[in-house]
């Protein structure tokens, strides 16, 4: 097994070009995608690059260059300072306030390849201090990272996962960003720029903290041409918190904080080469979880069988039945006893492609189901997917981050396609109870030897299912929707990233976002960002970037400024120093 050691961090972070099999609970969410020698949460099996192609891709992304490959353990200590400016720190229409805003954020970077343990982390605390207005200072944890480890070979072994952020609290800030993007002073990975400026140009007010992990224990045992067996526990742990001063990384803080913990217990068995084009699946999953704040408890039970017959090289069919009893607490109660069932095909044109139609009955409803990745050319990669289900937003982090993988360059995909994912709310904000959601993505990235393009769809809806109860202290005083209401958020994104020399890369973006929920009317908003960077050394950057954010209405024209809550615009002007030791 073999990972690409980064001597310069983890150049390529939660892209926001990923969305492509971001679930907001999907199909198979509740149930923990267990990460092993042949499927682990660092992927190992991706075409080896070139020195050449390491060099400019860890440019276009981290702006530093990278020596060669290696095993055993790298850690790189990083620092970036940078100072801003913005002429509408507090997100006002009228009485706009300028500041000028000190960022510091000293981070670590972690990769480990030695035979019991493969890692790729980051982590790195924000430290934002407001010249002029002393409540806008604030400190935000920032964390990415994967790891598995091998306890016993081949037979026990330990997956670990985790991501922090800031996001945006309220809907309507899909344009801002579609959901967490730690940034740790580099030129970042394509939208990543305009994503971590969206949060900068944010009031506290207008944010909350989202931390999200996950640790699975479990055994794996071969039985040979029969098949393979999988038995685990997993914790996973998520909270939001209102944007502020605060340190720890995984325990919320604050009267108005929320968390869910879940423990879940797993079994799967898949047969082996000895029964040929036949192949069964079977699994059986059980968690429990237990929320604090607007956050209810949850019971989630349910097995499953699917019979899969391979029709030839590319394609396959599949059917599956089994049954599922869920609770979730609100008011009113939730609760799903239904039967599972589903029918459809997946078809595997090249080893870089796998694409997945069907029609199944989960969570009380019947839905097609679709999730796909096409490698289009050697430069190029299409993918999409639509999934549904029933969740609270922390349970939604967590299912994002049961799917996701992190890739030797730091990018997290889903570990089942490959597709770029992102964990976030996908342009909803944060809401207070149990909603049935559904959520479309599509994506485009094209990979030259100077230049990379993205571009991308988000639509996500959620219908409240149930309400946190009365009294109930909500996060930035964001509630959810009476039951039985839709919020519908949609999001474009593009963004070129560009190098114009070795030393000097540009990148630049655009994004426009709409958000509505039943009754009211369409909250939209649009950013453009263009940044620089320029290689002083191989460990020392400078960049400078601009942005500008609008919320508008369409009955007030396109470029009136408008908002969620009261309309305004904000121009952002940042300029920075990263240092690598």
């Amino acid at each position: 097994m073999r990972v690409v050691t980064v001597p310069l961090g983890i150049p390529a972070r939660l892209s926001c070009a990923v969305a492509v099999a971001c679930l907001l609970g999907g199909h198979s969410a509740l149930a923990f995608i267990v990460s092993e020698p042949d499927n682990p949460s660092v992927v190992t099996n991706a075409p080896e690059p070139t020195d050449a192609d390491l060099r400019n891709q860890l440019q276009m992304h981290s702006g530093f260059g990278a020596t060669g490959a290696g095993g055993g353990w790298t850690f790189v200590p990083t620092v970036s300072l940078q100072e801003a400016f913005t002429d509408n720190l507090l997100d006002t229409t009228n009485n706009r306030r300028w500041d000028l805003l000190t960022i510091l954020t000293p981070s670590i970077a972690i990769t480990g390849d030695t035979p019991n343990a493969q890692v790729l982390f980051e982590y790195g605390p924000q430290f934002r201090l407001a010249a002029r207005t002393p409540q806008e200072d604030s400190i935000s944890n920032q964390l990415l990272g994967s790891g598995l480890f091998t306890i016993v070979p081949d037979e026990f072994f330990v997956d670990a996962r985790a991501v922090a952020g800031a996001t945006p609290a309220n809907g309507g800030y899909g344009s801002f960003g579609a959901g967490l993007a730690p940034s740790f002073g580099s030129f970042g990975s394509p939208l990543t720029s305009l994503n971590s400026s969206g949060n900068t140009a944010l009031s506290n007010q207008n944010l909350v903290q989202v931390n999200s992990y996950s640790i699975s224990p479990y055994w794996l045992h071969d039985f040979g041409d029969l098949g393979t067996a999988r038995i685990g526990y997993q914790l996973s742990e998520s909270s939001i918190s209102p944007a502020g001063s605060y340190i720890p990384v995984f325990f919320p803080t604050g009267h108005n904080s929320s968390s869910n913990l879940i423990n879940e217990g797993y079994a799967q068995f898949d047969t082996g080469n000895y029964f040929g084009d036949i192949q069964y699946h079977a699994e059986a999953d059980a968690q429990i979880g237990n929320g604090t704040g607007f956050q209810g408890n949850s019971q989630q039970y349910y097995v499953l069988n699917r019979l899969t017959y391979v029709l030839n090289r590319e394609f396959s069919v599949f059917g599956e039945i089994g049954y599922e009893n869920l609770t979730y607490g609100g008011t009113p109660t939730t609760r799903i006893d239904d039967a599972i069932w589903g029918f459809g095909t997946t078809w595997t044109p090249n080893p870089d492609s796998r694409i997945t139609i069907a029609v199944r009955n989960r969570y009380g409803d019947t839905n097609v189901d679709f999730n796909g990745s096409y490698q289009l050319t050697a430069r190029t990669q299409i993918g999409a997917s639509y999934t549904t289900g029933v969740q609270s937003n922390l349970q939604g982090f967590q299912n994002q981050l049961n799917q996701a993988t992190v890739t030797p360059t730091g990018q997290t995909v889903n570990s089942v396609t490959g597709a770029p994912l992102l964990v976030g709310t996908n342009g909803l904000g944060v809401q207070a109870g149990v909603f049935r959601v559904k959520a479309f993505n599509a994506n485009v990235t094209t990979v030259l030897d100077r230049d990379q393009f993205t571009a991308w769809l988000q639509i996500s809806e959620s219908t409240t299912e149930a309400a946190a109860p009365v009294g109930t202290n909500f996060t930035s005083n964001v509630s959810a929707p009476p039951v039985g209401s839709t919020s519908t958020a949609r999001s474009v994104f593009g963004n070129w990233t560009h190098q114009i020399s070795e030393d000097l890369t540009l990148s630049s973006a655009a994004s426009f976002s709409t958000f509505r929920t039943s009754g009211s009317s369409n909250q939209q908003s649009w950013a453009v960002s263009i940044g620089i960077q320029y290689l002083i050394s191989q460990t020392l950057a400078a960049t400078a970037s601009y942005s500008f954010y609008d919320y508008l209405t369409p009955t007030r024209g396109f470029f009136v400024p408008s908002g969620q809550n009261q309309s305004y615009y904000q121009n952002l002007v940042i300029v920075g120093l990263t240092k690598q030791f």
